[in-house]
């Protein structure tokens, strides 16, 4: 019965590869923005996935072991297994595959790291207290090498393999699935069961509570797993070089961005979720929070374009004011898939006198909820947006009043830009950088960038946990820790800018997919299948910022609802300057950005600090696009700003 289950989710993957991409001919097209239809575009990075419906099938339910099972199991483990605990156990088991790190390091011909991992083990074995300590690692500096033969079979001439998900193993490819047997067989575990589900779910289970936002902030959970893991894999395996030329620019400022995160990993487990309904999407949206014991000022976050209310920059931002003594309550972007599907009025969002309105009336519904259960828990409030959110808080700003929604007592706005469509299209062309190459250079150069860009990220995160520049997590006060970078980033101006280009390019994914299968259009051809997406994407590849404006918000905008005339209308009305007379004398503005900010330029800056005030402005000499937030000395003037509205402590 199981194999002819299987041997059936196999002829359904098979059979979904045939899907056809079906394109819109746009070349006779003579309305608005008609060359943007016409401009030579990167398609999207090509990772195959030739058994997507079998792969989407067993994720989803390898998520629902993870989620039913998995993680109140793993709640239990925590609670009576203290830290300490785990990492002594987690040490034991890296020991314990020296054999299959000595064998897979051997048959690649990686003699030097073969030596170090013999002695890393003769040194743990004995000094380590059988592995449970690791001296060797910690002593001697002699770091880990551990191999499997995946990486043999790859080193071997087994490249590229096809990406396939296993019951319960998760993310790997044929060819690495194939080496999980010699693999198992090299591992001593294996042969003293359960001693190896033991080690491997002691190995994880701190990762769990990660894997439950990280599932539920994804658009695609299935999609941005299976890049990360085949990126991942394939930097491993090649070990890209990342050294090179470095450029000190606004875009690879930005790129610091990263560096942003919660202090305290476990900050996110401990918000509340729930749900308040929203009448003009018939559903009820979801909003997080924490509640300051007593009575505080409550800060309403906004994220900026795309972005969950769970994602780390979010959670950053909300434990920052958490520190402060500040409640919070965090709501996703009106361009999240979240929000487009519960929160929004209109199906195609990226109009922001309507996103942002759609924007308050969420934040009146989540001040109504929590002032109903902690009425005497609220102080001020206080509207936190950054990027897309700042701008969309102007516009909340300038209908202060109408149809009696909340009033904020402050606006804290960090790096809005001035005019939506200039900032689009900047980070349209930002996608676009290697169009510059050669057509056959393209892909390559493409790939190498993103092999270079995993690596970087792992060299990181190796150093954030070790004992370079980051603070770890434990050894100070997340109040008071300061997180800083722990390595330079090693990318030039145009690297930079591709990869803020593609980021929020994968957005415009999730946001066409999710507005499309709200209400279709009739502009995308490509047929949505549930278990079958990865056609449809290759044709919403296709489309820029300026076309997604052009081709799906604006005929919807003038020709379903009448309310839009032409696109210099919507052009003038995502931009600051229609609604500046309101935000004239509105001292509650708080603005923070920085010069450099590739969205606005000398002259936005001149004009926000005209309207604003100087005395409620400040621009930092650099960072790019909020590419200076990890900074300690920057959160505590954005911090700062709100220290009227808090009380001093006793």
């Amino acid at each position: 019965m199981p194999r002819t289950l299987y041997t059936m989710l196999l002829v359904v993957a098979i059979a979904g590869c045939a899907q056809p991409v079906q394109r819109r001919d746009w070349s006779s097209y003579e309305g608005p923005a008609a060359e943007a239809f016409r401009r030579d575009s990167l398609p999207p990075p090509n990772f195959p996935d030739a058994l997507e419906p079998l792969n989407r099938s067993v994720w989803a339910l390898n998520h629902a072991l993870i989620v039913g099972v998995g993680d109140p199991v793993g709640r239990v483990y925590r609670f009576v297994t203290p830290r300490v605990a785990r990492d002594r156990i987690r040490d034991f088991a890296a020991n314990l595959v020296f054999p299959r790190n000595l064998v897979a390091n051997l048959l690649q011909g990686r003699w030097r790291q073969a030596g170090d991992e013999t002695v890393r083990f003769a040194v743990n074995t004995t000094v380590g207290l059988a592995g449970f300590w690791d001296p060797a690692q910690r002593w001697l500096d002699i770091e880990a090498a551990p191999e499997d033969f995946g990486q043999v079979f790859a080193r071997w001439g087994w490249r590229p393999s096809t990406f396939l998900v296993l019951p319960i193993a998760g993310p790997s490819s044929l060819r690495d699935g194939a080496g999980m047997l010699p693999d198992s067989l090299l591992d001593p575990a294996t042969y003293f069961f359960p001693a190896g589900p033991i080690l491997t779910f002691n190995d994880i289970v701190d990762s769990l509570p990660s894997y439950r936002r990280f599932a539920a902030s994804a658009s695609d959970a299935y999609d941005d797993a299976r890049l990360a893991w085949t990126l991942a894999r394939e930097a491993r395996i090649e070990e890209p070089d990342v050294s090179g030329p470095r450029d000190d620019t606004g875009a690879t400022q930005t790129l610091e961005a990263a560096f942003l995160g919660p202090r305290d990993p476990g900050f996110g487990g401990r918000l509340d979720t729930r749900e308040v309904a929203i009448p003009a999407s018939g559903r009820v949206l979801p909003f997080s929070f924490r509640m300051q014991p007593g009575r505080a000022p409550l800060v309403f976050l906004v994220p900026g374009l795309g972005a969950h209310r769970l994602s780390a920059a979010s959670l950053a931002r909300a434990e920052m004011a958490w520190h402060r003594g500040f409640s919070v309550a965090i709501v996703s972007n009106a361009l999240n898939p979240e929000f487009v599907e519960r929160g929004a009025s209109v199906p195609v969002p990226g109009h922001a006198p309507v996103d942002a309105h759609d924007v308050h009336v969420a934040l009146d519904a989540i001040a109504r909820n929590l002032a109903a259960r902690y009425p005497d828990r609220i102080a001020e409030r206080v509207y936190l947006g950054y990027s897309l959110g700042a701008f969309h808080g102007f516009f909340v700003a300038a209908e202060e009043g109408r149809d009696g929604l909340v009033s904020f007592d402050r606006y804290l706005l960090l790096d809005p830009p001035v005019r939506l469509l200039d900032g689009l299209e900047r980070l349209d062309a930002f996608y676009d950088v290697p169009l510059a190459l050669p057509a056959a250079e393209r892909e390559a150069e493409v790939r190498r960038i993103l092999l270079k860009t995993v690596t970087v990220a792992q060299q990181a995160q190796a150093a954030r946990l070790g004992s370079g520049a980051y603070t770890r997590v434990g050894q100070a006060d997340p109040a008071d820790a300061a997180i800083t970078p722990a390595l330079e980033l090693p990318f030039t101006n145009d690297e930079a800018e591709f990869l803020i280009g593609l980021a929020f390019r994968r957005s415009l994914q999730a946001l066409l997919w999710s507005s499309q299968e709200r209400e279709d259009l009739g502009v995308l051809l490509t047929e949505r299948r549930r278990l079958r997406r990865l056609p449809a994407y290759d044709e919403i590849g296709d489309y820029s910022f300026e076309m997604y404006l052009h081709a799906f918000v604006l005929p919807y905008y003038r020709d379903r609802l009448g309310t839009i005339a032409s696109a210099e209308q919507m052009i003038a009305m995502n931009d600051l300057h229609t609604i500046a007379d309101p935000l004239r004398a509105n001292a509650k503005l708080r603005v923070f950005a920085n010069r450099n900010d590739f969205l606005t330029s000398d002259e936005d800056v001149a004009w926000l600090t005209a309207l604003v005030g100087a005395d409620q402005v400040r621009f930092f000499p650099r960072g790019g696009h909020l590419g200076n937030l990890h900074r300690p000395e920057v959160q505590a003037e954005v911090m700062d700003a709100l220290a009227d509205l808090r009380p001093p402590a006793p």
